[in-house]
């Protein structure tokens, strides 16, 4: 791989170097299939558990959130007098 190296400035005025890479979209799209080659997908089994976690999870926060906007709700109709 040819790698140019172009000179920048901070803003305190010091030289930095910055990596620039040329290659055409054969060689990005080459380097994507061997970076994709690299991943380790999960099962269908961990997809399906991981899902159901996540609709628990949102169930689960759902009713937190729901339980602390009824108290709010009721704690502020208190503080302006409209119970009872």
């Amino acid at each position: 791989m040819s790698e140019a190296t172009k000179k920048t400035a901070d803003s305190a005025g010091k030289d930095l170097s910055v990596s620039v890479r040329k290659g055409g979209p054969i060689q990005f799209f080459a380097e994507v299939r061997r970076e994709m080659s690299k991943v380790t997908w999960p099962s269908w089994k961990e997809t399906y558990l991981t899902t159901i976690m996540v609709f628990i999870m949102v169930g689960i926060t759902m009713m937190f959130f729901f339980g602390v906007d009824w108290i709010l709700a009721m704690g502020e109709r208190w503080l302006i007098g409209a119970l009872g």
